[in-house]
């Protein structure tokens, strides 16, 4: 195995043990509501207290990776979240799981930026698209941490248990995977300050790029409207698609659960492949084209009246948003001064994560006012304003192209 090899299978391993680190825990959140006596609305306020963590640590993670490089950033970040991860199953009260969460949140939010860094110097590297790819480790991670969490509950273990394991396990992917990584190549580079004249200098220089890179602040907001709304569209099929099929379309609560298997599955999938168009088409193609499949998909679900109709929706949905957020993150990555690479990636992620957050909660009030099914139509709209959106991204460069 080559040394690039051996970089991009780390960074697989990074985005699967990170994936699997979310949802070792939210698996165990029902037993966590039956073993401290909380409510649904405490729950709910757990997981935004998990988001506030990660949001937290995209503000700071950025600087980091630009100043000692996005293999070191995403192995400390990656060691952190291992540690914490053994907490959640330590707290007895709802207060130390708050804190647990925050923590664990940060350690997630902090490897989730540093790994995308660094998966964009591998694909750099790779002279070829293969971004979607590192986001299908994410989703098939996330399955193998409810599947081995739900196998750990079906026979009673204790979730400190199943925690620690999973820390266990991440902290040891986490240490081995470092050499197989990419070396460093911090855009803040250490000059050798010989004399008071080359500091000067280096500020000088820093200043520049600095006041350089202001000029597309509003461009880099701006991708990262584009992947919030594009992560609401995407949290209709990941939050709602049960909830949907079994009190809309009237299935059982096990049949229903299909609707979510299919999307994610639908989606999972998709991501393997859809590095190949991004070659053949470019990035603008995916995200303007994934989108519009992704509204066209949720739509099907919102006028669906029975499960085979409702089924091939989520599915549609799925195979349109796989390579939306993955994309946009990338082209990020290529906007704005190299030096400040990881800090637009962060804005890029951190924004993306408050609509990960605020869909649940715009949704659930939509359903306060009109029916289920039309308060998911809301990803019809956010996917038509991405699509739209690539207009604005084209329009900026002409290369539809560039990789």
């Amino acid at each position: 195995m080559s040394a690039l090899q051996k970089a991009r299978f780390a960074v697989f391993a990074y985005f699967t043990i990170a994936g699997a680190a979310v949802t070792f825990w939210a698996v165990h959140i029902p037993f966590v509501e039956n073993k401290l006596d909380i409510s649904h609305s405490a729950i709910g306020t757990l997981l935004l207290v998990f988001g506030g963590g990660a949001l937290t640590a995209i503000q700071l993670v950025g600087n980091l990776i630009d100043r000692v490089g996005s293999r070191t950033a995403t192995f400390l970040s990656g060691t952190f979240m291992g540690v914490m991860l053994f907490l959640p199953g330590l707290a007895n009260t709802p207060l130390l799981l708050g804190v647990a969460l925050f923590l664990l949140g940060i350690g997630v939010g902090a490897t989730d930026v540093a790994m995308n860094a660094h998966a964009v110097d591998v694909e750099k590297a790779y002279q070829r698209p293969i971004f979607s790819a590192f986001h299908a480790m994410w989703s098939f991670g996330g399955l193998i941490g409810a599947s081995i969490g739900g196998l750990a509950l079906a026979n009673s273990l204790e979730m400190q248990t199943t925690l620690s394991g999973a820390a266990i396990a991440t902290l040891f992917i986490a240490i081995t995977m470092r050499t197989w990584m990419l070396p460093d190549s911090p855009n803040h580079q250490k000059a050798e300050q010989k004399t008071g004249e080359d500091k000067r200098a280096e500020k000088s220089r820093l200043k520049q790029l600095n006041a350089s890179n202001r000029r597309v602040l509003g461009y880099v907001l701006f991708l990262g409207a584009m992947a919030a709304a594009a992560a609401i569209a995407e949290g209709t099929g990941v939050d709602w698609s049960t909830l949907h099929h079994a009190r809309v379309i009237g299935t059982s609560d096990a049949q229903a659960a299909i609707a979510l298997v299919v999307y994610t599955g639908a989606m999972g999938t998709t991501r393997l492949v859809i590095d190949k168009v991004v070659a053949a088409k470019g990035r603008i193609f995916v995200i303007r084209f994934g989108s519009l499949v992704s509204a066209l998909g949720t739509f099907v679900v919102v006028v669906s009246t029975t499960s085979p109709v409702a089924l091939l929706g989520w599915v549609i949905a799925g195979i349109g948003s796989a390579g939306v957020i993955p994309q946009i993150f990338a082209y990020s990555a290529e906007v704005g001064e190299s030096s400040h690479t990881g800090r637009n990636m962060a804005k890029v992620v951190g924004i993306t994560y408050a609509g990960v957050l605020a869909g649940p909660a715009i949704i659930g009030f939509l359903t306060e006012l009109v029916p289920l099914n039309i308060a998911i139509g809301l990803g019809v709209i956010l996917g038509l304003f991405t699509a739209l959106g690539t207009l604005v991204i084209k329009r900026r460069n002409a290369d539809a192209k560039t990789v």
